[in-house]
């Protein structure tokens, strides 16, 4: 358990002595010798070439697909010992490949720049030898990243020190989110080699004034440390005399990483291989090495330890995964040559390597770890939580666990240490000594332990598997390929791509060995659905397959009794049936009661509170009763509201650990079990320009627009109208849920938004959803949980959330205080619903749809040509002149002399305030807030047509009609939007996609509007 004691330090070696002072006194000896050992080195090496030579044949014979007899090591590594010596070989290619049938041409050729490295004269270990002038230290500042942003800052720092031969000084680890447990006696490392290999001073850092006296001339500046190492001898010795007591290279800004390169280290080779040096020298504790998968019994020989999979999105809960994407593309590209990028670097590797669970086979690069069949996988996984891999591989993968871990050590404490003396038995750094101070147990310290150790057990799991299968943008990969070494870089789909000290790019696997390496520089392989989305949802089904969970949720709230404060709530969103009990008072009031409880990690067993969908009849008639008739449990046709929000108010968010416990919802006689492991969902927004004529000046109220589920689009025109449309009226930002697969042309104009960030692309399939969006009586009934998850992503970050289906517009009005704007914008609209909230309470406006009158779906040439340069919402230019009944309203007496055109029965849609945080958050309904009437007429303003109203494309044929234009002001900037190409490649390039599709299109007109003959009478 004391394994982490600290060394004294050990004092520099002389510059009296050694290779560098004979080599001063004998020059010209010393160059007689080495223009003599280059001669035979060069005679050698033209015979060593001449042999390779005769024996070309022998490596032809590997270029096929028989690989049971190749001499793996000797054709797939660069050894250890080979890259410090600088003996880059250059691998032949004989054709054949990767996984597909390929051409003849070589595949991959290899590019080999030398960095500052010569075989030749001294290192720059040897020229330099500093005088031993003060007290020679150097130590840095820790910035808050966690463990594996640690590991990365204490090694690169270590290795300017040991270069620059000064004694390291380790800052002290103050708060949670630095600390490692290397200060402490908790048995976590073995420091033993460490510190016999360097000179390291575990004392003076743990001072607060050390600190505090660094000269501010001698703290580095970010820009001056990243020359530090590169600068060489010359550099160093202006260093030392300027600062001989004590250098600080920092590190509050960031990581040490040098040049373009990302996740590369900083000085020529002789540097880095330093840094590579000093991960041999770093161990676990023999108590907790033991903890690792592989040397558990209970999995030895079942073949997990084959295949280790690092599972990461960047971005989090927001599942901003442009962010993973982009630093796995700036990763990739930086470390190859140019005329390599497109082989490793194309966009299905980039995307798949973000969502690993989508894309596995293809994520892997050689042959040998292929499996024919997804269920034959076995792999150890270390996850950060953002996807629970149970979906697709269940009883596939192991994890590490480090509960039991913790639970040994309690153990050890209880019985060895004396509850009195735990603090100074157990806690040197201020981190420890904050959280056992006046502690007789564990349990204040529990939760960084269980953080801590949960990322040190899954990185040494990636370093202990046989192939790793890493993520390219990621410190906890980075540390895995260091962990593992040099002579193990080739059996990873990323460690060769990192680790190239001997060469400026990366020297490019094998190519026998290769697979799923893209051809065509042109052209990437076709993406899988899951990877056009930037959303995945969990969908989770509890254990009698009842109830399905979308996600789970941080849920911004404000009660009345906080005030001013905010908190989030875990929640959860769902559908089907839970246990609940449904009361009344004696008023007839109705209330439901959780027969569940929700556990999180050790809060175990807390209460649990379900929101139910209100409607017009009973909530044991909306829940139970309605809707027999159809085979499932879900919300269905016929008024069965089972959408609903689960909140578990007791349960705290432990904002300390970096993987999360999965969120339990269990009943009592654990009939009722489910275990949601994904990432906690919070609102994130991307709120963009309003493309309005309007007063740029005056405030615009933030929308988002919370688009019902779509599937099957094939004409790319619409959807790109319909954004652009949106954008025009004063949308800041559309969520789309995409039911099933569109076209490829839809799939690239709905990307050239994305690439703009105006839309969030959801994966709302029958895939990822396992039958739930798409079964025939509940798809689309689904649409209530994609509204519900929308407005609880948009809760603080948008003012209104518009919620409308893929065949409405959302029409403004002329008037309103916001006169500046454009006709047909929101604001006025907004205006009235600000006005209804602050003088009437309402929390929601309501505004009636118009049927547009396509009566004339057929056209003859004549007017096909009249309506070429037209854009589609220009050609249905008619709406019914009155409500049409029953479809657009009810009448209320004979003759519909009276009609009502509330909420479903005038087909209404709505728009909801998501900013005011005391709304309590609650399943939201198609054409209202809920389907009790009594109450949307207390919370919701229903807005005149004149001022809001919708716009339905359903097809059908009116011969009482009425011309209603959109305003021609809208149309212009819907054009000018399509002409822009902000941000877009050519193949994402809305004008090109839309020019394309208008010139191979038949008609213009709206895909799902038949084409019929009209009836001239």
């Amino acid at each position: 358990m004391n394994s982490n004691r600290r060394f004294q330090k050990k004092k520099n070696p002389s510059n009296k002595n050694g290779f560098f002072f004979f080599f001063r006194r004998c020059k010209v000896l010393l160059l007689i010798l080495i223009s003599a050992a280059v001669l035979i080195l060069s005679i050698s090496t033209l015979m060593l070439s001449w042999v390779a030579v005769q024996k070309d044949h022998t490596t032809t014979q590997w270029g096929g697909v028989n690989h049971g007899d190749m001499p793996h090591l000797q054709a797939r590594r660069h050894t250890q010992q080979e890259s410090r010596l600088g003996k880059v070989a250059e691998t032949k290619n004989q054709g054949g490949g990767p996984i597909r049938k390929l051409n003849s041409e070589p595949l991959i050729k290899h590019n080999v720049i030398p960095i500052a490295k010569s075989n030749s004269g001294p290192s720059n270990s040897e020229i330099y030898q500093p005088p031993q002038k003060g007290r020679r230290l150097l130590t840095y500042r820790r910035f808050g990243g966690r463990l594996n942003n640690q590991l990365f800052q204490f090694i690169t720092s270590l290795q300017h020190a040991k270069v620059l031969k000064r004694t390291f000084v380790v800052p002290d680890e103050v708060e949670d989110v630095t600390w490692t447990g290397m200060f402490d006696k908790f048995g976590i490392w073995n420091l033993t080699s460490l510190n016999s290999a360097y000179d390291i001073d575990w004392t003076s850092g743990l001072s607060a004034e050390f600190t505090t006296t660094v000269p501010r001339e001698c703290r580095l500046s970010p820009t001056e440390a990243k020359l530090l190492l590169n600068g060489g001898p010359t550099l160093w010795e202006q260093w030392d005399a300027k600062c001989p007591d004590v250098i600080d290279i920092d590190g509050t800004k960031g990581l040490l990483f040098c040049g373009k390169q990302q996740h590369q280290f900083c000085g020529n080779y002789e540097a880095q291989m330093e840094a590579y040096t000093i991960y041999d020298h770093i161990q676990l504790s023999s108590e907790l090495l033991q903890y690792l998968p592989s040397k558990r019994a209970e999995f030895k020989d079942m073949g997990y330890n084959k295949l280790a999979i690092h599972s990461r999105r960047a971005g989090g809960a927001g599942y901003d995964w442009e962010i993973c994407v982009r630093g796995n593309s700036k990763t990739c590209n930086g470390h190859l040559d140019r005329n390599d990028q497109y082989k490793f670097c194309d966009s299905r590797t980039m995307k798949g390597n973000c969502a690993l669970w989508s894309d596995l086979a293809y994520q892997i690069k050689n042959i040998s770890v292929l499996k024919s069949k997804q269920k034959d996988y076995r792999f150890v996984l270390a996850s950060d939580g953002t996807h629970d891999w149970n979906i697709d591989y269940e009883g596939q993968f192991i994890v590490a666990n480090n509960t039991d871990w913790l639970l040994a050590l309690e153990r050890r404490v209880d019985e060895d240490v004396d509850p009195t003396a735990l603090l100074d038995t157990m806690a040197v750094s201020a981190a420890a000594r904050n959280k056992l101070n006046g502690q007789k147990d564990l349990t204040s310290i529990r939760g960084r332990l269980d953080s801590v150790i949960a990322t040190i057990l899954d990185l040494f799991s990636l370093v202990d598997s046989e192939y790793l299968l890493g993520a390219y943008y990621s410190t906890l990969s980075l540390n895995a390929c260091l962990f593992r070494g040099m002579d193990r870089i080739y059996d990873s789909n990323m460690c060769w791509m990192l680790m190239h000290p001997d060469s400026k790019y990366a020297i490019l696997p094998p190519f026998q060995e290769s697979v799923h390496v893209n051809q065509n520089p042109k052209q990437d392989d076709p993406l899988p659905p899951a990877l056009m989305s930037d959303v995945e949802h969990a969908f989770i089904r509890s254990n009698d397959g009842n109830f399905i969970a979308i996600d789970r949720y941080l849920i911004r709230f404000k009660g009345n009794e906080m005030a001013a404060k905010k908190k989030e709530i875990i929640g959860v969103v769902g559908d089907g049936l839970v246990p609940i009990t449904i009361l009344k008072n004696d008023n007839g009031e109705e209330s439901v009661r959780a027969d569940f409880t929700c556990s999180y990690g050790n809060q175990l067993n807390s209460p649990a509170t379900v929101i139910l969908m209100k409607g017009h009849q009973s909530y044991n008639d909306h829940y139970y009763s309605n809707g027999e008739k159809y085979n499932t449990p879900f919300s269905t046709n016929g008024d069965r509201f089972r959408t609903l929000i689960i909140l578990c108010e007791k349960l705290v968010k432990d904002p300390s650990l970096s993987k999360h416990p999965p969120l339990i919802l269990k009943s009592q006689n654990g009939i009722f079990l489910l275990s949601i492991g994904s990432a906690f969902q919070t609102p994130v927004g991307r709120v963009t320009y309003v493309n309005s004529s309007g007063d740029q000046n005056k405030k615009m109220k933030d929308v988002v627009h919370c688009l019902s589920p779509m599937y099957g689009l094939k004409d790319p025109r619409w959807i790109i109208e319909y954004l652009e449309y949106h954008r025009a009226i004063g949308v800041s930002h559309v969520h789309v849920y995409n039911v099933n697969m569109h076209s490829p042309e839809v799939q690239d104009a709905l990307q050239a938004f994305r690439n703009e960030g105006f839309i969030t692309r959801h994966d709302w399939s029958d895939k990822a959803s396992g039958g739930y969006t798409t079964f025939p009586s509940s798809y689309g009934h689904a649409k209530w949980a994609a509204q519900t998850d929308c407005a609880l992503r948009s809760r603080d970050i948008y003012d209104y959330a518009l919620f409308s289906d893929i065949d409405e517009i959302g029409v403004g009005g002329k008037y309103g205080s916001n006169t500046n704007f454009t006709e047909g914008h929101l604001a006025p609209a907004l205006d009235l619903c600000d006005e209804a909230k602050e003088k009437r309470g309402k929390i929601a406006c309501s505004f009636n749809s118009n049927t547009v009158s396509s009566n004339y779906t057929k056209l003859n040439e004549e007017e096909e040509l009249t309506m070429k340069d037209k854009l589609i919402l220009e050609r249905y230019d008619r709406i019914e002149a009155k409500p049409h009944c029953p479809f657009n309203c009810r009448c209320l007496e004979n003759n519909c002399t009276m009609l009502s055109r509330k909420f479903h029965y005038g087909r209404q849609k709505y728009m909801a305030n998501v900013r005011d945080l005391s709304i309590l958050p609650r399943p939201m309904w198609t054409h209202a807030i809920s389907r009790d009437y009594d109450e949307m007429d207390e919370i919701m303003e229903v807005l005149p047509d004149e001022v809001m109203h919708i716009r339905h494309y359903q097809g059908h044929w009116y011969k009482n009609s009425k011309e209603a234009p959109l305003p021609e002001s809208l149309m212009r900037t819907v054009r000018s939007g399509i002409s822009s190409s902000r941000f877009s490649t050519d193949q994402f390039s809305k004008r090109l996609i839309y020019s394309k599709a208008k010139d191979t299109a038949k008609s213009n007109r709206v895909e799902w509007i038949e084409i019929v003959e009209m009836i001239a009478q």
